[in-house]
């Protein structure tokens, strides 16, 4: 039998790039082709129908009506030469026919005897494949039939290059998008009973951030659109190039991509993506301009079943996070950081319910107030409003889970607003009961950004009848107040008569030579340095150097954390202002709070 190889036409490499840029290899049936075989079948009446692709070495069969006819190499199979002449190729009886006489095909199952194969023709005029139609009997196949046969053709290889252009192609790169991802995974599920009764395989989905997120914006910022789109098309083709044989690459977003592995690769792809690291790290042209593009990766392996080919994304992107957090290359899925990721999701999700009126009485924000101590009087004049969430779901979240996930997003906002109004609104129900005190509310770096925040400040205390000098306002010290907006807003936020504390201070960026440009009235000394002062004389020496200093600069000392009356007593000897602690009490609800300040008073 003649060698097919010998009469493939010149463009060979054009032709199957063609068919790859179609992204159909190694992925399930489609209806739309299942409708156009379905139909061959009928109106032919015929054993069999296919689409069919030919790739460099083999035979795929995307849609079939009829037993199969996939032959076991591409020189084996039909097709391969109505692929080669690109034309209509009929084969009224394959057995008289010397190209195929001694084809297994024919001489064993499916034992073809009738062919017809219509080249499946790309705009360009590259033959991807064809629809063919196949018997075990001899048959004739005339001119109407033909023609026929051909329409249908050219409709199956519409719906192809329909496939691949509505919305399934990242119109930078022309790669398959997200929304393609989508399909192709829901596509591997076997639609077939028979094959959904056998072992289902496995494959490992890959997402890739080449450059990540800041990166990819000083690029843009800094170098121009044009640079930074043509830096990420040869990323796309680089990555392309370095899973070819192996996996499928998708553009997800911006700088991230997708790898999917192909049948029976899944742990080869883990394993050489792994081994990718020198490649990754080569420079990447833009414009005669090398760039070195940190990556990082998440990869996931999951069986061929419908809900976890379904979840595969969002778990490929949960080891991505892993990989961006610890700043490594590559991270594999973990179940157990899986359920911290979607544990925190769930919080975030959850925040606008809590801050709803009628959730306050169950699952919903509230505050609890811990009393300050002065140590100059031994009463209570004042306190601290602390917030609490009890989830109607997930019971009490600790603030040390909640706050540091909500000051990274816009919740921080009517989170912030939700706790100013709670604390005024408690004020004004204590004033009103005879017992005016004076309150410290915590607000967030980004809250020092918004630029309307000292006009809800004084709107609120005008409208609950609370004095500005009644008000402290707490925040943790920091580079951040090196903003000349934020240290601005800081000096309107006295200048309306209200404190300002600085929290956990002695700890991380503390020094007293930026304190000179910060309004700050109050500092207090941290729980950290407070909690072990019986026990550590070195933690004595450092708090008294703190309060030696902030004496000096004539601030409010408050020492946090007391929890013994040795500490209590060495802060007074000491000359702090007030205390608070669990030595004292700890966080109360409005009433204990009322109760136990009365009790001192």
């Amino acid at each position: 039998m003649p060698d097919p190889a010998l009469s493939r036409p010149n463009d060979e490499l054009q032709r199957l790039a063609a068919l790859h840029a179609l992204h159909l290899l190694d992925t399930g049936s489609s209806e739309d082709l299942d409708n156009i075989t379905r139909l061959c079948h009928s109106l032919f009446g015929v054993n069999g129908a296919y689409v069919s692709l030919i790739d460099a070495d083999r035979q795929w069969v995307k849609s079939q009506s009829g037993p199969d006819m996939c032959a076991p190499s591409r020189e084996l199979s039909f097709c391969d030469h109505t692929v080669s002449q690109r034309a209509l190729m009929v084969v009224e009886d394959a057995t008289l026919d010397a190209r195929f006489a001694d084809n297994p095909l024919v001489s064993g199952p499916p034992h073809i005897r009738f062919y017809v194969g219509a080249p499946l023709l790309t705009p360009e005029g590259h033959a991807i494949g064809a629809l063919c139609i196949t018997d075990t009997v001899p048959r004739t196949f005339d001119a109407a039939q033909r023609k026929q046969l051909q329409q249908l053709a050219a409709l199956a290889m519409s719906q192809m290059l329909l496939r691949r252009a509505i919305g399934r192609v990242d119109p930078l790169t022309a790669m398959p998008n997200k929304y393609q991802l989508r399909e192709d995974l829901a596509s591997l599920v076997p639609a077939d009973s028979a094959l959904q009764e056998a072992e289902p395989g496995t494959r490992a989905l890959a997402y890739i951030d080449m450059p990540d997120a800041h990166t990819s914006f000083e690029i843009g910022s800094v170098l121009g659109s044009r640079i930074h789109d043509e830096l990420i098309r040869n990323v796309g083709a680089r990555l392309q190039t370095l899973v070819q044989g192996q996996a499928d690459v998708y553009h997800i977003s911006d700088g991230r991509f997708a790898l999917l592995s192909h049948a029976g690769k899944a742990e080869q792809l883990a394993g050489h993506l792994r081994g990718m690291t020198a490649a990754l790290e080569q420079p990447v042209d833009s414009m005669a301009v090398p760039m070195n593009l940190p990556s990082y990766g998440g990869i996931v392996s999951v069986v061929q079943t419908r809900e976890q080919l379904r979840d595969a994304p969002r778990k490929a992107v949960a080891a991505l996070h892993e990989a961006l957090a610890r700043r490594q290359r590559w991270a594999d899925y973990d179940a157990d950081a899986d359920v911290m990721h979607q544990r925190r999701f769930r919080l975030l999700n959850d925040i606008p319910d809590a801050l709803l009126p009628e959730r306050q009485q169950g699952g919903g924000l509230a505050l609890v107030y811990q009393p300050k101590l002065d140590l100059r009087s031994n009463r209570y004049h004042g306190g601290e409003a602390l917030l609490r969430w009890q989830h109607h779901e997930l019971g009490p979240i600790s603030p040390a889970e909640f706050i540091p996930l909500v000051e990274r997003t816009a919740l921080i906002r009517p989170v912030s607003e939700w706790v100013i109004q709670a604390a005024l609104q408690q004020m004004a129900t204590w004033k009103d009961e005879g017992m005016p005190v004076k309150l410290a509310i915590n607000l967030a770096a980004p809250n020092f950004e918004e630029s309307d925040l000292i006009g809800r400040l004084e709107r609120g205390c005008r409208d609950s009848g609370i004095d500005p000098a009644m008000v402290e306002i707490e925040c943790t010290e920091g580079v951040w107040m090196h903003s000349p907006a934020v240290l601005k807003l800081l000096h309107e936020i006295r200048a309306l008569g209200m404190g300002l504390a600085l929290d956990d201070f002695g700890t991380g960026y503390s020094n007293f030579a930026y304190l000179q440009q910060v309004p700050a009235s109050v500092v207090k000394i941290d729980q950290s340095l407070i909690r072990h002062l019986d026990s550590s004389a070195r933690d004595r020496r450092i708090v008294q150097s703190l309060i030696a200093l902030a004496k000096e600069l004539d601030y409010h000392i408050v020492a946090e954390g007391v929890e013994t009356a040795q500490t209590l007593e060495l802060l007074r000897a000491w000359g702090v202002d007030e205390a608070q602690g669990y030595y004292m009490a700890r966080p109360l609800t409005p009433e204990a709070f009322s109760a136990h300040v009365r009790a001192a008073a």
